[in-house]
């Protein structure tokens, strides 16, 4: 039964999400299908890197890419 209201939670997260809505609820499985599947942005990337520096240095590095337009 619990898991039958875990999968309902997290896939009203990811309606709300797919219809651009901001999250309504806290609850963590909630969150969870609201966030599931979504860009992850500069975060996602700057993660890997030990200090900030690193990633603009590494960025700099890059910035020819697709990835990084000028």
């Amino acid at each position: 039964m619990f898991e039958h209201l875990r999968e309902r939670r997290y896939q009203e997260g990811q309606r709300d999400r797919d219809a651009g809505s901001l999250p309504k609820r806290q609850d963590s499985t909630y969150l969870e299908g609201y966030l599931k599947g979504r860009p992850g942005g500069l975060d996602e990337i700057v993660q890997y890197f030990s200090t900030v520096e690193a990633f603009l240095k590494w960025r700099n590095q890059h910035s020819d890419s697709a990835f990084f337009p000028k």
